[in-house]
Formats: C-alpha cells, structure tokens, sequence
C-alpha cells in the first residue's frame, strides 16, 4: 500500500493508537549529543515530516517510539491523526512543532480540495488540536491542480494566505506554506513561486522549504534558501538521483526520492545555508521507499549525524 498526500489528507480517519512491538528495524538509540559530529552544521534536534511513516500510522504509538529510538526528537505532524496524539507524544518525548493542514480551513479553493475535512471540522477545530500539543507552525503543504490553473490562482492564494496568517498570529501560531515543484511552472513570464515570495507578507507567512522539490525543479536548494533568507522557518531533508527537472509532481518517479546522503544534493552546501538563514526546524522527509520507512529515515539520520563541517 502506498498512499498518496492527497489520499491521506481526504480519506485518513484518526489512527488508532495501540502497543505493537516493533522488531527487526536496527532502530537504536544512537543519536549523538548536542550538534553530532558536524561542529554544529546539523542541528541537536532533528524531526521526521509523519507522510514518510503514513502506512504505519494505525499502529502510531509503536511508530512513534520507532522514531525516537531511531534519533529523532521531534515530528511533523498530519492533520487525520492530531486528536491521538499528546498523550503519545509526552509518552515518547517527542514534540511537533509543525503540522500540515488542508487548504480548504484557510484557502478558496475547489471541490476536490473541500471534500477532504470531516464533517463540521473547521479553522477553529484545527487551532485547538494544533494548541493541545504546543504546534508552532500551522502550515499549508499542497493545492490540488483546479487550484492553480493561472497567475491569478497564486494571487488568490497568497490574499488568502496573508489573511492566514494574521488568524494565526491572534491563535498564537505562526502560518507558513511548503511547496512542491509546479509553483515553478511558468505562466507566461511568472511562475506561481514569483507571486508567492512577492505577495506574501514575510511577517505573516513562514516558508518551509524542501530541498528535494527545489532540485526538481531545476533550482539550487542552497542558492534559494540563502536568496528567501530569514523567511525560510522550516526545511523538508530529503536526496535526490540523478536527472532532468520536473515540474509536475505526480510524474516524478518514486525511485528519484533518495535517504539524506545517498543522492545527488549537496548537504554540507545545504545545511550552512540552513544556519545562515536561521531555519528553526528540520524535517527528514521521504515520500517514497522501496521497502521500510523507518530503516530509511534510520539511514538518513545516520548520514546527518555523521557529517563533518
């Protein structure tokens, strides 16, 4: 089973947390102190993004205590399963400064995009969830294609997205929005990312950055990261093979999404930027695996805490 990002946002129900005993993944406790070996290039605390781990998330508590015996301190969090999570949080000792929500509690957006919240979930429900396990980040991770078919899509969007941003701030949260590589499709001499970096207000709208996609899209993740500066708050961690860019996400093939360290992407270029900038979060992340999930995030964590500065 492999579920997509649209499919868990619309269909997921809340996970079900039970005590399964998890065997046979190598996941010991094996994180390093303070900054690991990088001389602070990597930063103490790294997160996972929870889609990397979706198929496993009926079994959540046993899935949680894989990712912090695995290296991690903090998740990334999805909105079918924040009802379930405190208690599994505190249990664990994780935290999850970040969660991802649909566009459809703060955007205009289409039928597709409306259908996915359960009945009678609003704006409001979310912001109580998010409060319940201390959230910082209330952020937006995907439009569907009805949702910006032109330059005046983004436009909409990024109104929207600074009206966002201000409820936010009076819930005392910080909106921000995580990208794929279609913003970067050109619509006449724009693309849909050029009206959201010049349209969003930098004081009300964060930006998560995922390095995988800006290679996609043909860019240069360190080069970005350090020309968006202080607006980047949050990073997506993920390698990449070889090969062309590709604007429409739905045609990347699944063998492209690499663990940390096992691609084409310059790290040690990368997570300078990161410091420089004052990135607050990162998210190892991966969309797709040949096998299991939580051997491939133990491989990314791994390389990370083994890097040199």
């Amino acid at each position: 089973m492999d579920v997509t990002r649209r499919e868990l946002l619309g269909t997921m129900p809340a996970a079900i947390a039970g005590a399964w005993a998890l065997t046979g993944h190598g996941l010991s406790a094996s994180r390093q102190g303070g900054a690991g070996g990088s001389g602070g290039l990597v930063p103490s605390r790294l997160g996972v993004q929870l889609y990397t781990v979706r198929d496993q998330l009926k079994t959540l508590d046993a899935t949680l205590g894989a990712i912090k015996a695995a290296g991690f301190d903090e998740v990334e969090t999805l909105r079918p399963i924040l009802a379930d999570l405190p208690p599994l949080l505190k249990k664990h000792g994780l935290t999850a400064p970040s969660g991802h929500f649909d566009a459809s509690l703060v955007l205009d957006v289409g039928p597709m995009s409306r259908g996915g919240l359960p009945a009678g979930y609003t704006f409001e429900t979310a912001v109580a969830q998010a409060k319940a396990v201390d959230m910082k980040f209330f952020t937006v991770a995907y439009l569907m294609a009805e949702d910006r078919k032109s330059i005046d899509d983004y436009k909409r969007h990024a109104d929207k997205m600074n009206e966002a941003g201000r409820r936010c701030q009076a819930a005392g949260l910080q909106f921000a929005y995580h990208h794929h590589s279609f913003e970067f499709v050109k619509y006449g001499a724009e693309t849909g990312w050029d009206v959201l970096v010049s349209r969003l207000d930098s004081d009300l709208v964060a930006l998560e950055v995922d390095v995988f996609w800006l290679a996609a899209a043909g860019l240069d993740p360190a080069a970005t990261i350090t020309r968006l500066g202080p607006r980047v708050k949050l990073v997506h961690l993920k390698d990449r093979a070889a090969g062309p860019p590709e604007l429409d996400e739905l045609k990347v093939a699944k063998t492209a999404f690499k663990e940390v360290g096992s691609g084409t992407l310059d790290f040690p270029r990368i997570l300078r930027a990161c410091k420089d900038v004052g990135v607050q979060h990162y998210f190892v992340e991966q969309d797709h695996v040949p096998a299991d999930p939580l051997a491939s995030l133990k491989q990314s964590v791994t390389y990370l805490r083994s890097m040199k500065s």
